[in-house]
């Protein structure tokens, strides 16, 4: 009989301490970090390339908090992510929190042009352009080569939920040309470039789409220059496919406009009446914003 009672005895402090273990585990949720790029305007290139070696999140406020998401090393061709594509870099649970610091670690980027030549950028033997201070609230951080990317907003992970951010780099402003040659307005080539990252983090709960067709009265018409402009700034850029598709996504709530143009065409007066004025978006939207054009001659 004693026996049994210290059998249930057993029982009733292995629960208790498993109840005790079950309260201090920490809560977590889930985050998945996608990246996107806003194309660039020359059609000379198959590739823009960056390899990411580790990317690491934290609060500035709290130095221990840092936690790797990834430290497996990818290379992506940033030309692959225009017009809504994405890639995801790291999906991982991670404690319940507001972090409001990223840190990327770049080690090289490189350019292919459709001739075959080749350009790369070796941040750990060239550094990284800008002397330190780079664009967007980006600083580099000398003590461990990496981009400090310091968030407008603390992200927030809640407890059992589901977060999904957008990383989406402009490789216009990133990739800076050098020794460029033009014939007739059309770049024929180069001596090489510098790289100054430049990018946004957008939460994508509170973001939305916009997208549509640029075309004339015959055929939808490919690499158009969307500009997307907010409270009387650019905001960012891209271009329309060889279909004449386009899309923005990752855009957070809020008053735009957007324009279209292509050289040797100009805005119909008669279409156009859906992208006169301001758009209003609003988180998980979609707008739907189509460019019809005519010959400027």
């Amino acid at each position: 009989m004693k026996n049994i009672k210290y059998f249930f005895v057993a029982l009733l402090l292995i629960a208790a301490a498993s109840c005790a273990n079950d309260n201090t585990t920490t809560p977590v949720g889930t985050l998945s970090l996608k990246l996107t790029d806003a194309p660039m305007h020359y059609d000379q290139f198959m590739s823009a390339s960056i390899t990411i070696d580790k990317i690491e999140i934290g609060n500035s406020a709290q130095a221990n908090s840092f936690m790797t998401l990834t430290n497996t090393t990818m290379k992506y061709n940033l030309l692959e992510l225009v017009n809504g594509m994405t890639s995801t870099m790291a999906t991982m649970e991670i404690p319940a929190g507001d972090y409001n610091l990223m840190r990327l670690y770049i080690s090289s980027t490189e350019m292919k042009m459709l001739n075959g030549d080749t350009f790369s950028y070796n941040m750990e033997q060239d550094g990284y352009s800008g002397s330190g201070m780079m664009q967007n609230g980006m600083m580099l951080n000398n003590q461990n080569r990496s981009i400090d990317i310091q968030l407008d907003h603390f992200m927030t992970i809640s407890k059992g939920g589901m977060s999904e951010f957008l990383l989406d780099m402009d490789v216009d402003q990133s990739f800076m040309l050098e020794g460029v040659n033009y014939d007739n307005m059309m770049m024929m080539s180069m001596t090489g470039f510098t790289f100054m990252p430049t990018m946004r983090f957008v939460d994508m709960s509170t973001s939305g789409t916009i997208n549509g067709t640029v075309q004339d009265a015959t055929e939808n018409l490919p690499n158009a220059t969307i500009s997307l402009m907010h409270n009387g700034t650019l905001y960012t850029t891209t271009h329309s496919d060889e279909n004449g598709h386009y899309a923005f996504i990752g855009i957070p709530e809020g008053m735009y406009t957007v324009e279209a143009e292509l050289d040797g065409y100009v805005m119909n007066p008669v279409g156009n009446e859906q992208n006169m004025g301001e758009l209003s978006m609003m988180p998980k939207g979609t707008l739907s914003v189509n460019f019809n054009m005519m010959a400027s001659n």
